[in-house]
């Protein structure tokens, strides 16, 4: 089974808190209601944005949890491939030779599309659709 160091979920905190304005702005929520969702305050989704302070681990897998339960942001994620092969295998139990398994069908134009946001969006701008 895959088995992640510290490093590696130190680097991938830090992916997912730089990507922390787009991924709730694809989940139309405040830093207040993030927060709610994920157990955590709306200043510490603030610090984590800001970069004034770093994602823990288990902050990661809580944003996950929403991130995972919303098609949008769930396509946005894997059409970007934020964390790579390795985050899901080890969520999944998987051995580093076996492909993880991803439930979520990304229309190849959405694909083009979120990757162009990943590419255009900065952190206080908005998104259209």
């Amino acid at each position: 089974m895959v088995v992640l160091t510290e490093e590696e979920k130190k680097e991938m905190s830090a992916v997912i808190a730089k990507e922390l304005p787009k991924l709730r702005q694809l989940l139309n929520v405040t830093q207040a209601e993030l927060g709610y969702l994920c157990g955590f305050s709306r200043i510490r989704v603030s610090q984590i944005e800001t970069g004034k302070a770093e994602m823990s681990w288990s902050q990661l897998t809580s944003v996950m949890f929403v991130v995972m339960a919303n098609q949008r942001a769930k396509e946005y994620f894997c059409a970007n491939n934020l964390l790579g092969a390795r985050f899901l295998q080890f969520i999944q139990r998987k051995d580093e030779n076996i492909p993880p398994d991803v439930n979520v069908t990304v229309r190849p134009d959405f694909i083009t599309m979120y990757q162009e946001i990943a590419k255009k969006v900065t952190p206080t701008a908005g998104f259209s659709f």
